[in-house]
């Protein structure tokens, strides 16, 4: 009577796969806070966050009487943003324009990351002559752009060293404004932030694990349905069951409802209870295939 057996470990399949999840946003959204910020003012301890993380690197040092601490966040490497891996996101901005403002995005919306040029934000606020709310995009390396703005530093790129607004950082959920000039003739990028919408698609790795069991034709022919079975009389305790007589004949095969996995050391608790659709007859004569697959 086989009870346990060990899975062929060369023949299950690990695959990844990337699931992406559309986020429509408002400022109402559970968990969404915008927060204005300038420097030596308006939540200082906010700017002072964001410049030594993100950006201290490539900028006027952080102010400190000790050499060590003035320098350790001054190499590329040594913040989080993503200038040093994409070499285009854009971070001088920050310090010549002191006034910025803060999105932060929990990551029960974005999951992993942000999926690069996917993010959308819409003002609600402000409009131009024509109706027109502010619409800023990220350009897939880390910087916002205007996508509809009247003022241009420059007539390069839309999303450039001159033109962009402020930048994203994907994997932290966060998004900062950090253009201080004038979106159109009456309003500006320090107008916006406190009434607007959020899009962007969420980035989650599903991880698929394919578990391949095979049975043997002499392998798993007892039941475990005690409806099967009767109480022994005589000498032995009325509580010992066996098998009745209609199911102990050689053509009897018991069914497959279900089929449990378990760890090495521990063959008492399940940590996997695959039920299967219908029942299935175990066959005596051909070795029978399941295939368990299991997301995470």
């Amino acid at each position: 009577m086989f009870v346990y057996k060990d899975i062929n470990k060369t023949s299950t399949v690990v695959q990844q796969n990337l699931l992406n999840y559309t986020q429509n946003l408002t400022t109402a959204s559970n968990g969404i806070q915008s927060h204005k910020i300038v420097s030596g003012s308006i939540s200082q301890s906010y700017w002072n966050s964001l410049n030594v993380l993100f950006y201290t690197s490539g900028s006027p040092l952080y102010g400190s009487t000790n050499t060590f601490e003035s320098n350790k966040f001054a190499k590329a490497y040594s913040n989080l943003s993503i200038q040093q891996k994409a070499g285009k996101q854009f971070l001088t901005k920050y310090h010549g324009y002191p006034s910025s403002s803060l999105i932060t995005i929990p990551s029960t919306y974005y999951g992993e990351r942000i999926k690069k040029g996917s993010f959308t934000f819409t003002d609600l606020n402000s409009s131009d002559n024509n109706s027109n709310n502010p619409i800023i995009k990220d350009d897939g390396k880390g910087n916002l752009y205007s996508t509809n703005a009247h003022h241009s530093q420059s007539t390069a790129n839309a999303s450039s060293s001159d033109n962009y607004v402020g930048n994203i950082f994907y994997d932290k959920g966060l998004v900062v404004l950090t253009e201080t000039g004038s979106w159109s003739g009456s309003v500006d990028y320090s107008d916006l932030g406190t009434n607007y919408t959020l899009k962007f698609d969420s980035v989650n790795t599903i991880t698929t694990y394919e578990y391949t069991l095979t049975i043997q034709p002499n392998e798993y022919n007892h039941s475990m349905n005690y409806t099967l079975r009767t109480p022994i009389s005589g000498s032995l305790k009325e509580s010992t069951t066996t098998l009745s007589a209609p199911f102990t004949g050689s053509e009897f095969s018991p069914y497959i409802t279900g089929i449990n996995l378990y760890q090495d050391g521990d063959l008492i608790t399940p940590i996997i209870c695959a039920k299967l659709p219908k029942p299935i007859k175990k066959s005596k004569k051909i070795a029978t295939t399941f295939k368990i697959k299991l997301d995470l």
